[in-house]
């Protein structure tokens, strides 16, 4: 995990998200150990799948982390990008 993440400034609703996707991430290294590995992206469709607040602190969350640069959103497909990219408060 990128601890700078908690670095940034933050609401606790984006760094919520970028664990989340950070997770979904991960579960992809090793499919044969994680039966539930999806081979599919990840997309703002599955993480509102997973996340369990209101879909507004969602979209909220994901603006955040998009401003930061923590995270790219290419046509609903998601991806957490380098840590020294990323923009602080």
């Amino acid at each position: 995990m990128a601890k700078s993440i908690f670095d940034l400034g933050l609401s606790v609703e984006a760094v919520s998200l970028f664990l989340l996707i950070e997770g979904m991430a991960g579960s992809k290294i090793d499919a044969e150990k994680n039966c539930k590995a999806s081979t599919e992206g990840i997309t703002v469709h599955s993480c509102i799948e997973k996340w369990s607040g209101e879909e507004v602190d969602f979209n909220s969350a994901l603006e955040e982390l998009v401003a930061a640069g923590v995270v790219k959103n290419r046509d609903s497909d998601l991806s957490i990008t380098k840590t020294d990219t990323w923009k602080t408060k």
